[in-house]
């Protein structure tokens, strides 16, 4: 990659930001209390078929060694109906090397590791073993797609669809909320248990 790759790389990522993409709902599962156990069980709200998730942000790292400067991006979601950030089942980030050493050069690595704060059903042991519960396990994203820049939907078919759906997105907010009261119990029950 060369310096003018690299800059209209970043570029590309700074498009995203504030950029609004519709993910099928089949994709989001939400936390609930069923006899006692806690599980995550796909999110389900009649006739809404997306929910629209916004990229925030990009979290930056910078790092610094024998004349090689890392830059590592990292793609913030969040529900763009309640602003709560969205959890997923892996962290995926761009990692940008500048090489200064000798002929100076860029490259690009699209990285992608376990997300230790993504819960999944699983009995009291599996449960005590995972990270402390958050209010935003409520709804949680299992992203499938390889993709980490979301397609950007077209601003009138995303206020045509916010309008068309309002009662639905409303419901999608009362569902996170009684889902993140079922976290915050679940994070007491880890909490006695560890």
């Amino acid at each position: 990659m060369n310096n003018s790759e690299f800059k209209n790389t970043i570029n590309l990522l700074q498009e995203h930001k504030n950029s609004v993409a519709l993910i099928n709902i089949k994709e989001f599962k939400n936390l609930q209390r069923i006899k006692g156990e806690y599980k995550w069980l796909p999110l389900e709200i009649e006739n809404l078929p997306a929910i629209p998730i916004k990229t925030v942000d990009f979290k930056e790292c910078f790092r610094e060694a024998n004349e090689i400067l890392k830059i590592r991006l990292t793609p913030v979601w969040q529900f763009l109906t309640n602003n709560k950030n969205v959890i997923t089942p892996n962290i995926e980030t761009f990692e940008f090397t500048v090489h200064n050493k000798y002929k100076p050069h860029y490259t690009l690595y699209r990285n992608i590791i376990r997300n230790p704060k993504y819960l999944t059903s699983g009995n009291i042991v599996q449960l005590l073993e995972k990270e402390i519960a958050q209010k935003e396990n409520a709804i949680q994203w299992d992203k499938k797609t390889t993709s980490t820049l979301l397609s950007i939907t077209d601003p009138l078919f995303l206020n045509y669809y916010l309008e068309k759906y309002q009662n639905e997105l409303e419901q999608f907010n009362q569902i996170y909320e009684n889902s993140a009261k079922t976290a915050e119990e679940l994070r007491g029950f880890q909490k006695k248990l560890k």
